[in-house]
C-alpha cells in the first residue's frame, strides 16, 4: 500500500507542470510583425539577432539582448525594456552595428550614435528616410530586416558606398 502511495505522487506531481508555450514558427512570427502598427525593441531585438545568426530564436529577450549587448549591437545604457517602441535611430544603430559597417569620415571622427547611423542605413538604401525618434511600423521593420539580409548574404564592403 504503501509503494503504490510513493507511485502515485510523481505522477501527480508531473502533471501539475504548467505546459510550455508552443514554438512560433518563423512564418508566423514574421506575419504577426508585419502587421503591427508599431514594432517594440523587442521585436527589433529578436530580428537582428536572427539576421546575424541566420535563424529564428525562440530565447527569452533578456537572452536575445544580452546575447546582442555582448556583440556590441545594442548597448545596455539605453535601458529600454523589449515592450519599449523602436524609433529609426535605435533600429538603424542596431543594424549598423549587426551589419559591422564602418560608416564615413563623420562617424569615423566622432564614434557612432543613432542620428549617424540612420544617415548611413539611409543612404546605403537599408532604410528609409525620416527622423531618429520616428516609430517604426512592423513592416518598416520587416523590410529593413529584409535588406540587411541581402546586404550580409551579398558581402557588401564599405568602399562601395564611397
Amino acid at each position: 500500500m504503501l509503494a503504490a502511495a510513493l507511485i502515485a505522487v510523481p505522477v501527480v506531481a508531473q502533471q501539475e507542470k504548467p505546459a510550455e508555450k508552443p514554438k512560433e514558427s518563423r512564418t508566423a512570427y514574421l506575419r504577426r510583425i508585419f502587421e503591427k502598427d508599431r514594432a517594440s525593441y523587442g521585436d527589433a531585438c529578436r530580428a537582428v539577432l536572427s539576421v546575424l545568426k541566420n535563424e529564428h530564436s525562440d530565447a527569452d529577450f533578456a537572452a536575445i539582448s544580452g546575447d546582442l549587448a555582448g556583440r556590441g549591437v545594442v548597448r545596455a545604457d539605453w535601458g529600454l525594456q523589449e515592450t519599449s517602441l523602436l524609433t529609426k535611430g535605435t533600429l538603424a544603430y542596431m543594424v549598423f552595428q549587426a551589419l559591422e559597417l564602418k560608416g564615413g569620415v563623420t562617424m569615423r571622427l566622432f564614434g557612432i550614435n543613432r542620428r549617424y547611423a540612420l544617415r548611413e542605413c539611409v543612404q546605403r538604401r537599408l532604410m528609409a528616410s525620416g527622423t531618429v525618434d520616428e516609430y517604426v511600423t512592423g513592416r518598416e521593420l520587416i523590410d529593413v530586416i529584409t535588406n540587411a539580409a541581402i546586404h550580409k548574404e551579398q558581402g557588401h564592403t564599405d568602399s562601395q558606398y564611397k
